[in-house]
């Protein structure tokens, strides 16, 4: 029996056991587009409770491998809306989620980690995330700080706070969001030790971090990484200032407005984004004159 026969036999049944036999066969090889041949039968209460069982089956079967296999083929609402049936359909599915965490196959795993976080109103969510801040693979690792900001509270910054001498690029950068998101001026302390960082996306997280938790006198960082020789320190300071829509220094608009001359894609891009965000007269000014200098 084909896919196609399968679906035949589901919308006018014959015997039960060839609807067993398609039931058993979509649950393996199923489509996203299956699902709403299937939903009438696993939500109704005319079906025999059998195949009601196998059609909820297949559903949640069908939903969790293109989850697991096509995460990043799919639409953010396709994504919540498919996690939305199977969480109600299938309230053990986090246990199911947890042994794909265990899988060998680190994209699996990290498709999984994703699931999670369309999960998050789960109450064992918030669990499984923490111990994966010890996780032996970094990328898991920085995922799973990144989704556990979402869902932080303010006795949970002590677990995160020693990810932040992590060896791991991502996990700090990651952290640094992840105790931006708890709101906590408390924080500006760990934070600022941080503020030398060597690399441009952690030093700009702590910076925006920073001027967002209260402590905003930023201003001779942005002047050293906006007049750094790294292409990478002047986009990211640029970035900064895009965010904050940093206004209170005269020098750091004009180290700014400097960086439109120069010659790299990424740095008159965010040159320009910054500047317009800002939106002072000063700022403008710039993005007027020179803001197109390299389209000529």
């Amino acid at each position: 029996m084909t896919r196609e026969e399968a679906l035949i036999e589901i919308k006018a049944p014959g015997n039960t056991e060839n609807t067993v036999f398609a039931m058993r066969l979509l649950c393996k090889a199923g489509t996203v587009t299956d699902i709403s041949t299937l939903m009438p039968i696993a939500t109704g209460n005319t079906a025999n409770p059998a195949i009601k069982k196998l059609a909820t089956e297949a559903i949640c079967s069908i939903i969790k491998e293109s989850l697991l296999t096509r995460f990043g083929d799919l639409t953010s609402d396709m994504r919540q809306k498919l996690a939305t049936i199977l969480q109600t359909l299938d309230p053990r599915i986090i246990n199911e989620i947890s042994k794909d965490l265990l899988s060998n196959d680190n994209d699996r795993r990290l498709s999984a980690l994703q699931m999670l976080g369309i999960l998050r109103r789960h109450p064992k969510v918030k669990d499984l995330l923490t111990r994966l801040l010890q996780d032996r693979d970094a990328k898991i690792k920085a995922t799973a700080v990144s989704l556990l900001s979402k869902m932080m509270g303010p006795h949970d910054q002590d677990m995160v706070i020693s990810l932040l001498s992590d060896e791991d690029k991502r996990v700090r950068a990651n952290t640094v969001e992840a105790l931006e998101s708890l709101g906590n001026p408390r924080l500006v302390p760990v934070l600022v030790k941080h503020r030398k960082e060597p690399n441009n996306r952690i030093r700009g997280n702590v910076l925006k971090a920073l001027y967002n938790l209260g402590h905003t006198d930023i201003e001779e960082d942005l002047l050293e990484m906006l007049t750094s020789s790294e292409p990478l320190q002047k986009a990211s300071a640029l970035w900064v200032i895009s965010q904050v829509k940093y206004d209170k220094s005269p020098r750091v608009i004009d180290a700014a407005g400097e960086c439109l001359l120069y010659n790299d894609k990424i740095v008159h891009k965010n040159a320009v984004a910054a500047l317009n965000n800002v939106a002072s007269a000063r700022s403008l000014g710039y993005v007027r004159y020179l803001g197109d200098i390299f389209s000529h």
